[in-house]
């Protein structure tokens, strides 16, 4: 019989000696296999020899040492998935800085280094969505990086926020823009925040690391996700009102009663609208009956029809026959 690679019957014989009061030599592979177990200890008295201990207090404390080392092990296995998961995020954290598809930007000036870096190389297009209006030191920074952006002949789109139009730097910087090319809309309705430059980078607000800086982004260069993003920037453009209306244009609606109108297409109520919009439900309720007067309708699904059929819903469908009656 084997006992962890020392052969059963060396033990066996090195413990009769033991307690037969033999000497034994200190290189005895049973007697070391012995000391190991607590099974014999040296005589204090004489040189070589070994005192045998009981083997009940042996195998209990062998016993009691085996459940300590469980324990233990149960123990560290226990704190294997709360380690794994602090491990993963600060693993994942790493891929995000370094992968190839997206890169996590916590700080301000970096995000908009990086901003900087990549208009200053771009050759065919520029897509901007602001919802919320900036302030007048970071639109005299952007003022000169944009217009350098448009005389070197390429498109810009940039879209604001409906509120951005009663401001003071927003105009001026719209106005100037404007008449160097750009195209610029505004939109009463809550849309997401990004940048996207040739269609081969974008700048998005960060809705994955939770309580990051309020200004923190992502970077992204995946080229599936950014076309994804640009359909979703489209979808947005379609229902904005254009910044500069030609004079000659003439509009039944104002822009906030078209921002009414798309959400009623959409499918929401007015309940929910007025809230989204910014608005009461007095004032949402005085513009449905202010356009009814205007068009000589009687009722708010008539001025929907309506809406979806005239041009200056820019995103309007052909429809053949005459309006229905409700």
């Amino acid at each position: 019989m084997n006992l962890d690679g020392v052969d059963l019957s060396e033990v066996m014989r090195a413990y009769r000696d033991v307690v037969d009061d033999k000497p034994l030599p200190a290189d005895h592979p049973g007697l070391r296999r012995l000391l190991d177990l607590h099974a014999v200890v040296p005589s204090t008295t004489n040189t070589g020899h070994y005192v045998a201990l009981d083997p009940q207090e042996t195998a209990h404390s062998l016993l009691w040492r085996g459940y300590e080392d469980v324990a233990r092990t149960i123990h560290n296995l226990s704190a294997i998935p709360r380690l794994t998961e602090v491990l993963t995020v600060e693993y994942e954290r790493g891929r995000w800085r370094t992968g190839s598809g997206s890169e996590y930007i916590e700080d301000s000036v970096l995000v908009n280094d990086r901003i900087d870096k990549i208009t200053a190389h771009a050759t065919e297009e520029l897509l901007t969505a602001q919802p919320t209006k900036r302030s007048e030191q970071l639109l005299n920074m952007a003022l000169p990086r944009d217009s350098a952006l448009v005389e070197r002949g390429c498109s810009m789109r940039t879209l604001y926020p409906q509120s951005a139009r009663s401001g003071i730097s927003e105009p001026r910087w719209m106005e100037h823009m404007s008449r160097m090319g750009a195209q610029i809309r505004t939109l009463a309705v809550p849309f997401p925040r990004m940048i996207i430059i040739d269609r081969r980078h974008a700048i998005i607000e960060n809705l994955v690391v939770e309580g990051a800086p309020a200004h923190s982004a992502w970077y992204v260069t995946d080229r599936a996700v950014i076309e994804w993003m640009v359909m979703i920037f489209n979808l947005f453009w379609d229902r904005a009102d254009s910044w500069v209306v030609p004079e000659a244009e003439h509009r039944i609606t104002t822009p906030i009663q078209r921002s009414i109108l798309r959400e009623l297409v959409a499918g929401r109520d007015q309940r929910q609208i007025a809230p989204r919009l910014n608005i009461s439900d007095k004032t949402l309720q005085n513009h449905l009956a202010l356009l009814r007067r205007k068009l000589g309708l009687e009722t708010t699904m008539q001025v929907v029809y309506w809406w979806a059929t005239t041009p200056e819903n820019t995103s309007a469908m052909e429809l053949k026959g005459p309006p229905p009656t409700f």
